[in-house]
Order: C-alpha cells, then sequence, then structure tokens
C-alpha cells in the first residue's frame, strides 16, 4: 500500500453514481464514497439516491506528481461512455493523504471531558490525574458507538450525572441500545449499584463487556443480549440513546420495565422528530420535563 493518496471528486447526478462509481473502480480507485448525503448513526440512511438530484463522490488513488493530469485522463474516460456524453459533471482533484497522519488525525477529535462535576472521560492514549471528588472511566473510540463525543451521549451522560446526584438517586438502571456501554459506565462510576447494559448487537456486547472489564465494573453492569420485551425486572431508570423510530416502537416496553416513580431518558432524537416522540409517549402514565437541546439533537425526560 502507498503511503500517500490523492482524493479526486466527481459531481455528478444521482442516477449515474453507481456507473461512475464502476467508472472509477476500473480505473485503479481504491474506495468511493458519497460526499452530500448526510449520514449520522441516528438517522436511518435512504438506500434510495435521488436521480435528478447532485452528488459528490469522493474517491481515492495512489498520489501521483501531476494530479490534474489525472483529473483529464478521468475527463476523457468519462466523455468515451455514451450515457455521459451529454451528461453535466465536474472532477476535481482534492488533498493528498498522508496514511500515517491520517490513521492518527481520528483521535485529535476526542479528548478527557467533563461531565457535570465529577465524571472524567478519556482515551486510553490520555493521561488525567483526577482531582478530589472525581471519577474517570476509559473509552476508547472506533470500536462500537459511543465516545462521548456524540451531542446525545453527552446529554444522556449530563441527565445520568443530574439524577444520581440527587437526594433520591436511582439504584437501578437500563442502558438500551449499550453500543461502547459509555451510558452504564458513566451511571457506574457515579454511583449507580445495579446497571443491565443491553444490545441485541453481539459486536457491541462484547466491546461493551471488554470497556466493563477494562473500568473494573464487571459486579456493577451485567451485558445482555436479549431483545428488551424479553427482558425481566423494572429499573429506577431507563436510558435509550437510539433512533428516534425506535424510541417509539418500544414505548410500551419501557413502561413496563419502569419501575414507579422511575425515570426515562430518551436521545437520539432529532429536533425536527421531538414532536413525533412527545406524541407518541402522551398516552402512558408519564410526566414531561424539559427538553435538552444541543446543536441539532434533543433529549427528553420523563417521569413515571
Amino acid at each position: 500500500m502507498k503511503d500517500e493518496w490523492i482524493a479526486i471528486e466527481v459531481k455528478i447526478k444521482g442516477e449515474l453514481v453507481d456507473l461512475v462509481s464502476a467508472i472509477l473502480a476500473e480505473h485503479g480507485c481504491s474506495g468511493t464514497v458519497i460526499e452530500e448525503r448526510k449520514l449520522d448513526t441516528f438517522v436511518v440512511p435512504d438506500d434510495d439516491l435521488d436521480p435528478l438530484a447532485d452528488y459528490v463522490l469522493k474517491t481515492y488513488f495512489n498520489a501521483v506528481p501531476e494530479p490534474q493530469a489525472l483529473v483529464a485522463e478521468l475527463e476523457v474516460v468519462f466523455r468515451t461512455i455514451p450515457i455521459l456524453e451529454n451528461q453535466t459533471f465536474s472532477i476535481q482533484a482534492g488533498p493528498v493523504v498522508d496514511m500515517a497522519n491520517w490513521s492518527e488525525d481520528w483521535k485529535q477529535n476526542f479528548l478527557t471531558f467533563h461531565v457535570g462535576d465529577r465524571l472524567v472521560v478519556r482515551p486510553s492514549w490520555e493521561v488525567y490525574n483526577p482531582q478530589s471528588g472525581e471519577v474517570v472511566i476509559e473509552i476508547d473510540p472506533g470500536m462500537a458507538f459511543g465516545t462521548g463525543t456524540h451531542e446525545t451521549t453527552q446529554l444522556c451522560l449530563e441527565v445520568i450525572a443530574e439524577l444520581l446526584n440527587c437526594p433520591d438517586p436511582p439504584l437501578s438502571m437500563l442502558d438500551v441500545g449499550t453500543g461502547s456501554g459509555i451510558l452504564a459506565l458513566g451511571a457506574a462510576a457515579l454511583g449507580c449499584r445495579d446497571i443491565v447494559a443491553n444490545d441485541i448487537d453481539p459486536v457491541a456486547c462484547c466491546v461493551a463487556r471488554e470497556n466493563i472489564k477494562k473500568n473494573h465494573y464487571d459486579g456493577q453492569i451485567e451485558i445482555s443480549e436479549y431483545p428488551l420485551e424479553e427482558l425481566p425486572g423494572q429499573f429506577d431508570l431507563i436510558v435509550a440513546n437510539i433512533l428516534a423510530e425506535e424510541n417509539v416502537r418500544l414505548r410500551h416496553a419501557f413502561f413496563e420495565h419502569l419501575s414507579p416513580g422511575g425515570w426515562l431518558v430518551l436521545s437520539g432524537i432529532l429536533q425536527e422528530k421531538e414532536k413525533l416522540v412527545r406524541d407518541s409517549f402522551s398516552d402512558l402514565s408519564l410526566e414531561p420535563f424539559p427538553s435538552r437541546y444541543r446543536d441539532e439533537w434533543v433529549c427528553l425526560l420523563l417521569r413515571r
């Protein structure tokens, strides 16, 4: 593998994306991504491209001394394809990417951070000396969803920290869609004694189990791969940082698993879907509390 790659960006109509991607692959690209589609862990991607909309394909080639020559070569190739002959498209060279730097760059986006007055979340490569009263959990990105950097995760951690700082804190918690286990770990570090970290993804459960063991909370956190509907028991606190539509689908299961007086924290919800989720829970005996917002995301708090 070469140490450097060059990004070539092609702007094309949706109906031609598959064809152009295939042509790029035949001419030596190492991978192609669609840059114009907004993808997020909490947004279900639409598998169908709008045939008339413009999309930017970012594709990577081995770095060459003359990037514009590569662009010109691709333009000639495209014009020889009959279906592309009269189409409007653009090709331009992007930056050269150094693989050694690229493999380390993602670490710059995950630094040690604080949640409330006590909880500290750090990656393994950073050293942090806790102050009096602080508790530290260690999470590395790239394993499963949940490093604490996403707005929804931070909102959930903040609510968990506040609830566990109350005079009558929840003693048991169910973390639905645990991912890396960060919410369960944060709750355990802040004193919640009995936690079930639930995820139907075996890979996520494996990652969560490793993180829990690494942080020495095996005795407080149990990993469960059962579907929520099959889990036994009730909990003082349920946190679900999942798709808005999944929050709606599971609302009755949440209610059944929530102890009287228990708290329900819902996130993974875009602000534009807040009303959808709130309306879906309106027929349950749950007291709503003010929403928390960060950027385009919202976190809902309800109590039975």
